[in-house]
């Protein structure tokens, strides 16, 4: 134990409360409190065992004065985190009444229990980089047998009484925080930066999983190792609530310190172990036994300092040799790990950013990966004859109209006069073509509340190939109109026309790959039909705003 050479703190009057070992219940004096209050008072009592200081099983005491303890505690209706001052008179020391520690008592009853979990005495006010200077042990810590009643001291109040409680305390060192039975940063007020670990295991075929672990975090002085976390484990589950989706091991993160004891940026301070741990739902016990140890200097942890207040993870490979194919986490938001949210995945299981040809469907997806083609058409162009772009049954190669549903009767293309059904887009702003590099006719409308103000019409045409008005038909309109935080879809058609299919995209940025050229996969699917007309959305972004209105409008 390690013992440092300060002026011992002079025992005063505190030798009488060492003598007072029992609680004692008084009536409330100056505060006036109903039948369903009392109030506690504690009275910190150092035990400073001068020969043991001496010999150094225990802390030696300074010479600062107390004046604010912190109390934590618990009752039957709630807890209390309370800093109040410290006040002495003939008797020895006390600390000042505060409301937090007038302890409600339940409706009915006339005592109620209270337990004592944390008590710290400081000789300012506690905040940043202030210390206690007194600690009260706790039950199963180092230092619980240096006092008569470690914490938790748990006590019965009276309603209507004021409760003096005495709680014996030893004088605090910084470098032996984990020996009173506190967690680390529960006494040490240091600004603290967040450290994060994801790790994936390979099994010896070479398949990936996400890893589950154990996590312990060493600080280091020299020859003396101060433990800040041990055992620590991520949050595991399943995508879905059968576990029949994907395993997810969410990135563990914990709060480190920097340096605290002069050490250079260089210098080696912490020490991270992580240990693979069986997972049996997942891959089962591992091949082998595998753990890591990482040590940081101050320069290491400020290297995972990202920017905009981002933090780069620890990624963690055991057993995956020396090209590892994950790059982000698989978690319940991003299933297959490739750094998209599942909501804008366009190829779930595969990289999004792959893309050789630039088509915009990504390799995983795509049916042509080396040619670049039409994402309605797998990805292929449309003379390679693996697409139904319109949707109507007839492959690309054979459909006289491939971007224009129409029977086969018609060579693919719609029908003129009578009964048919065509595409139908809302006219906005931005054509679709300027938005993902396909040969798609359409568009969106960049609305903007400073420009298109609280509300605007717009056309709806059918049939306008190459977004050309002339060659279409007028079938409707769609009004939109924004109220704070609503915005409202009105659609309106020509006298008999119908919709067949209605299909709306709305977001905040501008819309790409398949929520520009796939109406089937656009955002807001699920909440229209086209047999309602009316809609509102809430939204929680910026004014502005991009829609795309879809139909097959039949007239």
């Amino acid at each position: 134990m390690k013992s440092l050479s300060k002026i011992l703190m002079p025992s005063l009057a505190i030798i009488f409360f060492f003598f007072t070992s029992c609680t004692q219940d008084e009536p409330v004096g100056k505060e006036e409190f109903g039948d369903n209050l009392a109030v506690i008072e504690i009275g910190p009592i150092l035990n400073d065992l001068l020969n043991r200081q001496m010999e150094g099983d225990i802390p030696a005491c300074s010479d600062e004065v107390p004046t604010f303890a912190q109390i934590m505690l618990t009752h039957e209706l709630g807890s209390v985190d309370v800093v109040v001052p410290i006040l002495a008179d003939d008797s020895g020391l006390f600390t000042d009444y505060d409301e937090e520690l007038a302890i409600p008592v339940p409706d009915g009853e006339t005592t109620t229990e209270v337990s004592l979990t944390d008590f710290m005495v400081y000789a300012e006010e506690p905040g940043a980089e202030v210390m206690p200077i007194w600690v009260a042990p706790k039950e199963g810590s180092d230092y619980e047998n240096f006092v008569n009643d470690p914490l938790p001291i748990v006590f019965d109040l009276r309603a209507g009484s004021k409760k003096y409680v005495p709680v014996e305390v030893l004088c605090f060192d910084d470098r032996d925080v984990n020996l009173y039975g506190y967690q680390f940063f529960d006494l040490i007020p240091k600004e603290l930066y967040e450290f994060c670990v994801f790790v994936n295991y390979c099994t010896d075929n070479g398949r990936h999983y996400t890893g589950n672990y154990n996590l312990s975090i060493d600080y280091l002085m020299g020859d003396e190792v101060t433990n800040l976390y041990d055992g620590e484990s991520p949050l595991t589950g399943n995508t879905e609530e059968d576990d029949s989706g994907d395993w997810y091991a969410d990135p563990l993160c914990l709060a480190i310190p920097a340096p605290m004891y002069g050490e250079a940026d260089t210098d080696i301070y912490l020490r991270v172990t992580v240990t693979l741990t069986a997972w049996d739902d997942n891959y089962g016990d591992p091949a082998g036994e595998y753990s890591e140890i990482i040590e940081l200097s101050w320069n290491d942890v400020q290297a995972y300092f990202g920017d905009d207040d981002t933090i780069d993870f620890e990624h963690i490979f055991f057993n995956c040799g020396d090209d590892p194919t994950q790059d982000c986490p698989i978690t319940e938001e991003d299933t297959d790990g490739d750094c998209v949210p599942n909501e804008d995945d366009v190829c779930p299981g595969y990289d999004d950013e792959d893309d050789m040809d630039g088509d915009g469907v990504p390799d995983g997806c795509d049916a042509c990966p080396e040619d670049f083609g039409d994402p309605l058409d797998g990805g292929c162009p449309v003379q390679d004859c693996t697409g139904d772009a319109d949707g109507d049954g007839i492959n690309d190669c054979d459909d006289g109209c491939p971007y224009q549903a129409g029977p086969e009767s018609n060579n693919g293309c719609p029908e003129q006069g009578g009964d048919y059904c065509e595409t139908a887009y809302m006219e906005g702003d931005t054509e679709l073509n300027t938005l993902a590099n396909a040969n798609r006719w359409g568009w969106a409308e960049r609305y903007q509340t400073g420009i298109d103000g609280d509300s605007e019409s717009f056309d709806i045409w059918a049939g306008a190939g190459q977004n050309d008005t002339s060659k279409g038909e007028h079938v409707g309109t769609a009004v939109i109109s924004v109220d704070d935080d609503d915005i409202t879809l009105v659609i309106t058609l020509e006298p008999g026309v119908s919709l067949n299919e209605l299909h709306v995209n709305l977001s905040e940025d501008a819309p790409s790959g398949n929520s520009v050229f796939a109406p089937g996969q656009y955002n807001l699917n699920d909440e229209v039909s086209p047999s309602t007309l009316t809609y509102t959305w809430d939204r929680d972004y910026s004014d502005d705003f991009y829609i795309i209105v879809h139909a097959v409008a039949c007239y």
